[in-house]
């Protein structure tokens, strides 16, 4: 042990670890692109041990990593200098406020934990997407994650009814926004939405939760234009469609499926009332062109799994990973652009149909990076954004010069977190070189 390692086990004894195996595998996010090099791991048990680490970080010039359920893509929990990882795998209790039917996590918290608590209490909890096995409550907040239920429920920050946090300072504050209507100043909690932790640890969220709907249905339709699908469903969800998710033919043959079209569009209805969505059905049948199936329980489960298996399958593969969003009306255009670059690599297409968010998977030996430069030109053409649900991290920092419209951005970032940690003690390599 070195100097600075002794002088943690003094002052934090088993709740410090430095062996290789907690420093490899708490050290990194699921981001391969960067060699892991922490000083030492941290779990804290309460809020007192956050501000004790905060303290003696400050102290001794150390920094800090936040690291929840480590599912990140693109190393935000990533220790390459040094650092303390500060894990909040043992902040982890789930309370119930039966009057509000709201559930206050700490941000140790596994997503599907909390949805089964909710779910036990006759509640929902719309937090869904391929990671929710393995990420935290914490880290959801912290990326603002979205998903699958993004059309109906929004993103994560949409649940969030309050926040406690601790600064860079180790000062403690608490924010919450319960009124419809709230003139008070800007609601700062929007700040810590998406700040990956460089603004602070956010150690206790309040989120709301929704009613389980008496029926659901899913629909599956195959088609060779998205666009089509969209101007049939999307002016017509009235508040029933949940998900709509799609996939390529790349994707589909990746799952077995047979490949008789270019797209495969998976849609979810829920509602209250069994009328409406028999409505929404024979709309369906009625009008559309592309063929359609009503999905019994078993081949419905079947499909959202090959869906939520995509991912996976991909990363088997080491697929390059891009995380577009284009506005809704693009998306055919835009994945007809990138089709016609003909860039030398096989090309994975899957996303939320309802938002324009389409996840890019290259898979190829060769021409990763200049590919990846060539659809981000294209989607400047389309005025998307190069990251719509994964965040920045160390991978991403590039696109604030790759992407004019985000340098301005970029400078007040700079003067928020300088203002609330002027020695960058967390989060040091996240968004800021």
């Amino acid at each position: 042990m070195n100097k600075q390692q002794l002088l943690l086990q003094e002052r934090f004894n088993e709740k410090i670890k430095f062996s290789e195996e907690y420093l490899n595998k708490y050290g990194r996010d699921w981001y391969q692109g960067l060699i892991p090099s922490p000083i030492a791991i941290f779990f804290p048990e309460n809020e007192e041990d956050v501000t004790d680490i905060i303290d003696f970080a400050s102290k001794n010039k150390l920094k800090i990593v936040i690291s929840g359920g480590r599912t990140g893509l693109n190393g935000g929990a990533t220790a390459t200098d040094g650092e303390i990882v500060l894990s909040t795998e043992k902040l982890n209790k789930i309370q119930w406020d039966e009057e509000n039917n709201e559930v206050i996590c700490q941000p140790g918290v596994i997503t599907d934990n909390a949805k089964k608590f909710v779910e036990e209490k006759g509640r929902f909890l719309p937090i869904e997407f391929s990671s929710t096995s393995s990420s935290s409550i914490g880290g959801n907040v912290a990326t603002n994650a979205a998903g699958a239920k993004f059309i109906k429920y929004g993103s994560t920050k949409d649940h969030v009814t309050g926040i406690n946090v601790i600064l860079p300072s180790g000062k403690k504050i608490q924010l919450s926004k319960r009124s419809l209507k709230d003139a008070t100043g800007p609601n700062l909690m929007e700040i810590f939405y998406g700040s990956e932790g460089v603004l602070g640890l956010i150690t206790l969220i309040t989120l709301k939760t929704y009613p389980i709907m008496d029926f659901k249905e899913t629909i599956l339709i195959k088609a060779n234009n998205l666009n089509t699908v969209q101007s049939k469903l999307i002016n017509k969800k009235n508040g029933l469609i949940s998900s709509l998710e799609f996939w390529d033919k790349n994707c589909h043959a990746l799952t077995g499926g047979e490949v008789d079209s270019d797209y495969i569009i998976l849609l979810e209805l829920v509602s209250q009332e069994k009328k409406e969505i028999e409505k929404f059905l024979e709309n369906i049948s009625e009008k559309f062109g592309d063929p359609v199936s009503l999905l019994n329980s078993k081949q419905a489960s079947k499909m959202w799994s090959a869906r939520e298996n995509i991912p996976v399958l991909l990363s088997d593969m080491n697929a390059y990973k891009l995380d577009i969003c284009v506005p809704i009306k693009s998306l055919q255009k835009y994945l007809e652009d990138i089709n016609a670059l003909n860039l030398g690599v096989k090309i994975f297409a899957f996303g939320h149909l309802g938002d324009g968010n389409v996840h890019l998977n290259l898979v190829g030996d060769k021409k990763i990076n200049e590919s990846k430069n060539k659809i981000y030109e294209v989607t400047k053409i389309h005025s998307g954004s190069p990251s719509a649900e994964h965040g920045i991290g160390q991978r991403k920092k590039y696109i604030w010069t790759t992407f004019s419209d985000y340098s301005d951005k970029h400078e007040l970032l700079k003067t928020l977190k300088k203002s609330i940690d002027p020695e960058n003690i967390m989060g040091p390599k996240v968004f800021f070189d």
